[in-house]
């Protein structure tokens, strides 16, 4: 998306008194990724969807919100120093635009009632694709073939039998809305229509994406592609695969993918800064959480029964060093334990107050926390010094954090064995020396070190690699080199 030859960074949305939503407020990175909306039934994701959707598709508002607004109705959008609003006139039944126009470009593939993934799906169009004949069809695009079947079953050659009616006679002649796929096997013809759910909201996904891509070949500018529902009838091995092909055309095509959904087999392989948690309070206000861990936006998975022992964790380092303590002290012997990220460490506290005061982990079963060394002092004052959750067991890292440690070893107090290290493990495309320039020319103010992780996460996607490798690295060198051994004893502590 751009505006006038801008460079975007983000968009925010505010929505008052629609649909059963009192108030949210929102800001949406508007850069190449992957990003999930996600939060219970009714928290307003497909509300959240539709209104992005707006300022791309023309009167989206007036056949999606006419019924659930009154006169106190308003949509806010703001990018940069552009400000455009929407408030609903009850009289008239209709919304009316104020302001300046905001451009953007985009997609939408809507919900099961708002989308396009049905819309053929009937019993005339059903009758219709019988009387589909061999010289009807097109060969499909191949790179819809070879995805739908790596995507469903992990085999390109699975759908190379696929056609598709020529788009001329779909409407002309069969009345489509839209051009059903066949699988061609021998005089057989098998339609779209007569595939399993699955296949068939894959097929007809991947087609809207084939022609969007298909449309923005050589241009630059940034693009909005919003996909409501997307796990429909999928297996969890094939929406894994899925967030994987988004990803990579999100990256290729400088596109902004955000799907709503509830799986958390999608949101576990999000990015947990790409993930934001609607949470819907009682007054029907929205509160966005963002970051936010996959554990935490789908609660369940720390609800495992067979569970002896649950840690909480700030972050895939702190996961990592903890595995370490159980290992070297020999404490996974005959129990089942779960270590589980969690994001700022007030979201920690907070999962595990929620986790002891409803005893959702069940009788004779125990949870602990570890949180960043720098803050001990704050966990101290805003909470035990107040008689807050003297109930919970928490312990501190001997590292302020992974951002700090990470800032210090190569820009503040440069460790040089450290730096080179890292250097010739990860960074063959790119120098650290060069990664490390941009970050303080870009970064100036950045104290915590939170943008040079930013940085290095990004520069290791460019040469498909993963942060996990550099996490392991860090646990490495802060075991070998960092008293580990007030976390050693109250990690034993917990176990005896």
């Amino acid at each position: 998306m751009m505006i006038e030859g801008a460079n975007m960074e983000e968009l925010k949305i505010k929505i008052d008194d629609v649909r059963n939503i009192k108030t949210i407020d929102i800001k949406l990175p508007l850069s190449p990724g992957l990003y999930a909306i996600t939060g219970k039934n009714g928290s307003g994701k497909s509300t959240l969807m539709a209104t992005i959707a707006n300022l791309f598709y023309y009167q989206l508002l007036n056949s999606f919100f006419v019924n659930c607004a009154n006169d106190k109705s308003q949509i806010s959008y703001r990018f940069k120093n552009i400000e455009q609003n929407f408030t609903y006139d009850d009289n008239r039944k209709a919304w009316r635009m104020h302001g300046r126009k905001i451009y953007m470009h985009g997609f939408y593939e809507g919900s099961l009632i708002h989308g396009n993934r049905f819309r053929d799906t009937n019993r005339r169009a059903l009758l219709n694709a019988a009387n589909v004949k061999k010289g009807e069809l097109i060969e499909a695009g191949q790179e819809i073939k070879d995805n739908l079947g790596l995507i469903l079953h992990d085999n390109r050659e699975k759908y190379q039998n696929l056609f598709k009616v020529r788009s001329d006679r779909a409407h002309q002649i069969f009345k489509f809305r839209g051009s059903p796929y066949f699988l061609v096997e021998g005089d057989k013809l098998i339609s779209q229509l007569s595939l399993s759910t699955g296949e068939n909201l894959l097929l007809s996904l991947l087609h809207s994406l084939y022609n969007q891509l298909s449309s923005r070949k050589g241009k630059s500018d940034n693009y909005f592609v919003l996909l409501d529902e997307v796990e429909l009838a999928l297996h969890p091995s094939a929406l894994i695969r899925l967030v994987k092909y988004l990803k990579k055309i999100s990256k290729e095509n400088k596109m902004a993918i955000y799907f709503s959904t509830h799986s958390t087999d999608l949101i576990r392989n999000i990015d947990p800064n790409n993930i934001f948690f609607l949470n819907k309070h009682l007054d029907r206000s929205i509160e966005v959480i963002n970051p936010c861990y996959p554990a935490y936006a789908t609660r369940n998975i720390y609800m495992h029964d067979g569970y002896d022992y649950l840690i909480l964790v700030e972050d895939l380092l702190t996961k990592k060093m903890i595995d370490w303590v159980l290992k070297k002290e020999g404490l996974l012997s005959s129990k089942l334990v779960h270590i589980l990220p969690c994001g700022g460490w007030h979201s920690v506290i907070a999962l595990h107050q929620e986790i002891m005061t409803s005893n959702f982990l069940g009788a004779g079963k125990k949870a602990f926390t570890v949180l960043d060394g720098d803050v001990e002092a704050n966990y101290k004052k805003e909470y035990i010094d107040k008689g807050l959750h003297h109930n919970l067991n928490v312990a501190f890292l001997p590292i302020k954090s992974a951002e700090k440690l990470l800032r210090s070893k190569l820009i503040d107090n440069v460790d040089h064995q450290f730096f080179r290290h890292f250097n010739d493990s990860f960074f063959h495309k790119k120098s650290l020396d060069e990664i490390v320039g941009e970050y303080v020319s870009d970064n100036p103010n950045d104290r915590k070190g939170k943008a040079l992780i930013k940085k290095i996460r990004t520069e290791l996607e460019t040469i498909d690699s993963s942060f996990d490798e550099i996490a392991t690295k860090m646990m490495e060198y802060i075991v070998e080199h960092e008293n580990m051994t007030p976390l050693t004893r109250r990690v034993r502590g917990i176990f005896t």
